[in-house]
């Protein structure tokens, strides 16, 4: 393909039996390796990537792709040589594809530096230029110049050619006296040995010959390898596997643990046990081989009061680190208490950990690989070398089921119960040895009668069935009798069957068989996270935004797999622009901070870059796992709350109530040193008798700009009077405004975030550069709790009212107290009512949804707000949905996980036509104007749109019925505006953008705004 090099470029697309072939897919077809081409293709197959216009002439500009052909840029010395043409398209294309990515743009960059460097063209440090930073390792300097042929320890290896090599290179050079080895600059003297042509490090072992007979190490002392004779195990096998000679287990051993809760064994003894407290699913017990110790440990519990009783939690322990999977945290890990995304990898892929389908996947390098769907199924496999080594839930793995209920004491026995609690490790809060659930034996055959209509377990067995292909290669019967048994037990809910069906599925596609669709929108359904769609066979770890993501074992899994154009970020699906990074084997959201050690913090940049800094807790405090990240004492950001009729939360925790209904300053900056000036006020509605005061208007002043978010109005902003619809972006990102789950999100570039409700709830987060600099009703932010009140004077106000009077911020007729007729006291007898958990006492019930939340947002300011809003209302109950629904948003804005809280009949949702109501999703993600603003974090509870629907502010709508998007502000399709003093008329063509005319008011007209419209 690369031609004939006959100097002629008119023949170069000639094929190989040498005919002129002038179709570019015919030419690259005919040049195609058959034997290795098996699972390709010839053409991108309808999905080649495309250039819009406006992405065209943007990233052909100077300050993208542009700065390659820039005359006075830093490739100018080069174009005389090569011309940049090319590499400018080129990159232009790969910006398109890959959504802008700044490492598409760096690659872009690099590939011409190298091409000129070849030339012998000197190129000057363009890196720093365009701000693409080379990383280079410890004790080395980056260089744009350096040696093509690197020092290193592997000196014979270096072809003597090199000596002669004059042009220089990209790269990163060791100090003086230092040489390369692998990625590390080390002294000569730390170098390692030469085996057969081969380089290995110091103390490294490895097999001196291809049959593993032989193993040899690298010794430290004499700098040359010492070998021994060596052999694999009974049950191993000497192999390559991914290109690494080693001995490798012959089989693997296969433990299950499903529902409520059916265990089978390695030996394939299958029993019934349901304590809900700790225990040793397998571990280690009898190392007569040299194994490596590891612990697998789970720990059964009810998903609520009424519903069944699966497992909860997994922990891995092995290599001295902890990982924990819960269904607390639903497609996150913990490592060691710590909370992370995924994958993860721990010391050259000793442990690996990745997402595959709907589980997660814990791969270690000797074989041992557990999977658990956050939810109720666990399987663990183990190389046959463990054979009658292990303990535990899973037996001993030594090929006869007759011993596996061995308890403890190395008594066997046959009862369950009685096994099963031998093997607890610890006990939990209200834990239990045995279920006091119980299948009735009279209940049973009903309940199997019942199953042949086909809409439940039956679906295992149907001839006709999607399983039908599976049965002659994985029997169904055992599965169906464990469906029939949750069933049984749980008798009128789908978490009785759903787990045992899904893990059918799984045995089946493991064996190679394609299923059929077997779950429905009213059976077993999966919800999808925005920007993904349900797959009855997806390879979800291969599309996803580390560079560090496993290799996919096995074969594909039902699960969500994200859109085209998507990438798995943790447990998100994002735009490829916006992948995080990956830092010391953990992988980070765009955006996020978070603490590698004490005394660094870093956050993850835009790009894939990793910024860091030394960090201290003040005060020689300690830092310390708080909903299981590394905090300090002193955190990055801090959030004030306004929420209901009269509650306040500052900076610094200390919880307020004032009842006036006036305007107020929540918070602005008082000394604008080396910070961005701003102001958030509130207005607050005027409360008329047996009615709560919410917040009429939200109002942010930044940038010599004021934008005006008011009650209701979930779709438009006022931006210095004038309407706009969301989003909006201002100053090319200095201000962005879109809408998130139920509310709206104001963000700017220095890390001021708002969020509001619509209705009665305000957050405002900060950033800790704002310490000390900050006043109002969310206090001074100094990080104490007994000087809130603080006046613009720098005195105490003497109580709550006074405070609140002092930052009013208009004369207009208000006031600054509640009357006794419009705010009636609430009876003790009312309070006892309402702080039930059917009422605001579900804020608090530590098993309740929101436990997971306790420790990070306080509940009682928001059951207090709840319980005093709900008294005034006497008891609506959609004032008691408001309250809670405003304690989820603090909960999942703090980035934590709540439960499932509204019902059919409690707070049931309500969404607009093609769109499902969803606990946990992003509205900014998936709306008409694509990826035009940094999407937050966290997810929130609201409206999530149908796949092929996309949000346009008020509804879901097909792509097609969206409106054009320019210069940050959206409009509504065929939307008619006027610009410039109403000298230009624009309208919204769909699918082709702004149009726009010159224009003039009439004689008898004027050019003004009214109700935030400009026009004539």
């Amino acid at each position: 393909m690369c031609g004939n090099n006959n100097g002629n470029p008119q023949d170069d697309t000639l094929s190989p039996d040498g005919k002129q072939v002038w179709d570019f897919v015919e030419f690259g077809r005919s040049w195609k390796v058959t034997s290795e081409s098996s699972h390709c293709q010839d053409t991108c197959d309808g999905d080649c990537g495309r250039c819009r216009w406006d992405q065209v002439v943007t990233y052909k500009a100077e300050t993208w792709c542009g700065k390659l052909s820039q005359h006075s840029g830093p490739f100018r010395s080069c174009h005389d040589t090569i011309s940049p043409n090319i590499y400018v398209k080129n990159c232009i294309y790969d910006l398109c594809a890959s959504e802008g990515h700044r490492d598409a743009l760096c690659h872009a960059f690099e590939t011409y530096a190298d091409d000129c460097q070849e030339e012998g063209i000197n190129i000057s440090d363009w890196r720093t230029t365009v701000g693409c930073p080379l990383t280079c390792p410890p004790n080395s300097t980056y260089s744009t110049c350096g040696l093509a042929c690197l020092p290193t320890c592997n000196i014979p290896a270096v072809s003597s050619s090199c000596a002669t090599v004059t042009t220089c290179v990209d790269t990163c050079m060791c100090h003086e006296g230092l040489v390369l080895d692998a990625n590390t600059c080390i002294p000569p003297s730390e170098c390692g040995c030469v085996f057969r042509g081969l380089f290995y490090g110091l103390r490294e072992e490895f097999w001196g010959d291809l049959t593993c007979t032989q193993r040899c190490v690298c010794d430290a002392e004499k700098r040359q390898a010492v070998c021994w004779d060596s052999g694999c195990g009974t049950e191993e096998e000497c192999r390559v596997e991914e290109g690494i000679q080693d001995c490798y287990p012959k089989s693997f051993g296969v433990c299950t643990a499903v529902g409520a809760t059916h265990y089978e064994t390695f030996d394939g003894k299958r029993f019934i046990f349901q304590g809900t407290c700790v225990y040793l699913l397998v571990g280690l017990c009898e190392d007569t081989q040299n194994l490596v110790g590891f612990q697998v440990l789970v720990q059964n519990g009810h998903r609520s009061d009424n519903l069944m009783l699966s497992i909860t939690m997994v922990t891995v322990k092995v290599y001295n680190k902890t990982i924990t999977i819960s269904r607390e945290h639903p497609g996150k890990i913990m490592i060691d208490e710590q909370l992370i995304n995924l994958p993860y990898h721990y010391s050259e892929r000793k442990i690996v950990v990745y997402r595959h389908g709907q589980d997660a996947v814990v791969v270690t390098n000797f074989g041992l690989v557990v999977t658990y769907d956050w939810y109720s199924h666990v399987t663990t496999m183990v190389p046959s070398g463990f054979t009658n080594a292990l303990c535990g839930l899973c037996g001993n793995y030594n090929g006869a089921a007759s011993d596996d209920m061995m308890m403890r004491n190395n008594h066997v026995t046959s009862d369950p119960d009685a096994f099963g609690s031998s093997w607890k490790v610890t006990d939990v809060t209200g834990c239990r040895e045995r279920s006091t659930v119980e299948c009735s034996s009279t209940l049973a055959p009903s309940r199997l009668q019942q199953e042949v209509s086909g809409m439940g377990c039956e679906i295992i067995l149907e001839v006709d069935g999607p399983f039908r292909a599976c049965h002659s290669h994985v029997d169904g019967h055992q599965y169906f009798q464990s469906c029939i048994h949750d069933s049984c037990l749980f008798p009128d809910q789908e978490e009785g069957m759903c787990p045992i069906i899904a893990f059918y599925a799984t045995a089946c596609q493991a064996a190679g068989v394609s299923i059929g669709r077997w779950r429905t929108d009213n059976f077993c359904h999966i919800p999808c996270p925005s920007n993904s769609s349900y797959e009855l066979c997806s390879h979800t770890c291969k599309h996803t935004c580390s560079a560090d993501s496993a290799t996919c074992q096995g074969r594909c899994r039902e699960g969500c797999t994200c859109q085209d154009g998507f990438m798995l970020s943790g447990d998100e699906c994002v735009p490829m622009s916006h992948c995080g990074c990956s830092h010391h084997g953990v992988y980070y959201k765009e955006g996020e901070i978070f603490y590698p050690t004490e005394q660094e913090v870093c956050q993850c940049l835009s790009g894939g870059t990793v910024e860091c800094q030394n960090t201290s807790c003040p005060d020689g405090g300690h830092g310390k796992v708080v909903s299981d990240v590394v905090q300090s004492p002193l955190q990055l950001y801090s959030t004030c709350v306004a929420t209901g009729d009269h509650t306040y939360v500052t900076f610094d925790g200390m919880a307020f109530n004032i009842t006036g209904t006036c305007s107020y300053i929540l918070t602005q900056t008082c000394t604008s040193e080396n910070v961005t000036s701003f102001m958030v006020t509130i207005q607050k509605e005027a409360r008329q008798k047996g009615k709560v005061s919410g917040i009429q208007a939200l109002s942010v002043e930044v940038y010599g700009v004021t934008l005006t978010l008011k009650q209701g109005k979930r779709a438009d902003v006022m931006v210095d009077s004038i309407s706009h619809h969301l989003p909006t972006i201002l100053s090319e990102g200095q201000v962005q405004v879109y809408p998130h789950g139920t509310g709206v999100l104001l963000r700017t570039d220095f890390g001021l975030v708002v969020h509001y409700d619509l209705v009665q709830h305000v957050m405002v987060t900060v950033p800790q550069t704002y310490m000390g600099r900050l006043c109002g009703l969310c206090g001074n932010y100094n990080g104490q709790g007994n000087d809130e009140f603080q006046l613009s004077s720098g005195q105490l106000a003497p109580d709550a009212t006074a405070f609140g009077s002092a930052w009013k911020t208009t004369d207009t007729p208000c006031n600054d107290t509640c009357p006794k007729d419009e705010c009636p006291t609430c009876t003790e007898e009312k309070v006892a009512v309402l702080q039930k958990p059917n009422y605001c006492g579900l804020l608090t019930a530590s098993e309740g949804p929101f436990g997971s939340c306790h420790r990070i947002i306080d509940p009682i300011p928001y059951s207090q707000s709840c319980i005093h809003d709900l008294c005034m209302m006497g008891g609506d109950t959609h004032v008691l949905c408001q309250s809670i629904q405003s304690y989820v948003t603090a909960c999942q804005g703090a980035g934590v996980t709540v439960g499932a809280w509204r019902t059919s009949s409690f707070c049931p949702p309500t969404c607009p036509a093609n769109s499902t109501y969803s606990l946990c999703t992003n509205t900014c993600a998936n709306i008409c104007t694509g990826n035009t603003t940094t999407c937050p974090q966290t997810c929130t509870e609201g409206c999530q749109c149908h796949q092929g629907s996309v949000f346009d502010g008020h509804r879901c709508v097909p792509e097609d019925y969206c409106g054009c998007f320019r210069d940050g502000e959206y409009y509504k399709p065929h939307e008619m505006l006027f610009q410039d003093h109403c000298q230009r008329r624009c309208t919204c063509v769909p699918g082709q953008g702004l149009t726009c005319h010159d224009h003039a008011c009439t004689e008898d007209e004027f050019c003004e705004i009214q109700e935030g419209v400009l026009g004539c």
